[in-house]
């Protein structure tokens, strides 16, 4: 199935008549409403749509925006699009192109594959660079080449090119890494790349407690960071093979999601690396899920 077979010549315009994702996503469902019986009015839409665009995360690198609503009594999918001849400036970022989806209110076995299609074709910026002063019958013809898949996997949501860490990596290195990019847990990797371990963040903190304090039981009484002054004292020579545990956790990239979130939900774990063979090529977490499907 083309992505062009899903989104009507007639449901793409063009030009700077829109100012803002809501005028654009009003002018859509206009033209929607000249061929489906919508369930509610143009405004009930909107309502919806602005409801779900205020939780934030619907316009995506390189200028993609998504605004979709979820409606009830409509069980089909719609979608339209709108290419500025200038990118829109909102907030969130840049728009270069607008994807609107209408579904029902327990979504659409299309819609998945739509967004895996969206990101394999329109995540270069200089392909939706080439689409502005295109008219709707260049961009449709573009969309009849694009393929939608059949079957949605962990790759098609995955985060790309996971943060991983090495062998000889120091504590002090490690602990920058995960508090810059706000991360608890890594792949550890050899020098081909394959992973042979994982370190998380309470890896670390239990390196900081002394034996003799974790024998204790109580430690109520311990008011200072006295026992981690080893730690902080030795950062930088402590590395990652002291503390890493072997590898309990991977999916592969072609598993279903539902393998994912069985795993996260039977096994407790927020993050899982996807490999490609023994490479880490991407990670999933809850928040994956929660964004993309959940509330995608």
């Amino acid at each position: 199935m083309k992505l062009g077979s899903l989104i009507s010549k007639d449901f793409i315009i063009t030009g700077s008549g829109c100012k803002s994702v809501m005028e654009a996503v009003e002018t859509l469902t206009k033209h929607f409403e000249k061929q489906v019986k919508l369930p509610c009015s143009i405004e009930e839409v909107k309502k919806v749509v602005l409801e779900r665009e205020q939780l934030g995360g619907t316009i995506l690198p390189p200028g993609i925006a998504i605004p979709h609503g979820r409606l009830e009594g409509f069980e089909d999918i719609l979608a339209g699009i709108w290419v500025p001849d200038k990118p829109l400036v909102t907030d969130e970022g840049d728009v270069k192109i607008l994807f609107f989806f209408i579904t029902s209110k327990s979504g659409s076995p299309l819609y998945l594959p739509v967004l895996s299609c969206l990101g394999t074709y329109f995540g270069n910026e200089e392909f939706l660079d080439s689409l502005m002063g295109q008219s709707p019958a260049q961009i449709h013809d573009k969309l009849n080449t694009m393929e939608l898949k059949k079957e949605i996997t962990v790759e098609d949501i995955m985060t790309p090119d996971p943060v991983c860490c090495t062998l000889d990596m120091s504590l002090a290195r490690l602990s920058d890494i995960l508090y810059q990019k706000k991360l608890s847990y890594l792949p550890v990797v050899d020098e081909a790349g394959n992973q042979i371990g994982e370190v998380t963040i309470k890896d670390i903190l239990s390196k900081g407690v002394p034996d003799y304090v974790k024998r204790l039981g109580n430690v109520s009484f311990m008011r200072s960071l006295e026992p981690f002054e080893a730690l902080l004292r030795d950062e930088d020579r402590i590395k990652v093979r002291e503390i890493m545990r072997p590898s309990t956790r991977g999916i592969s990239k072609g598993s279903s999601i539902l393998e994912a979130v069985i795993l996260m939900t039977t096994k407790g774990y927020r993050h899982v690396p996807v490999l490609d063979g023994k490479k880490p090529v991407g990670m999933i977490s809850e928040t994956d899920i929660l964004q993309k499907v959940i509330r995608g």
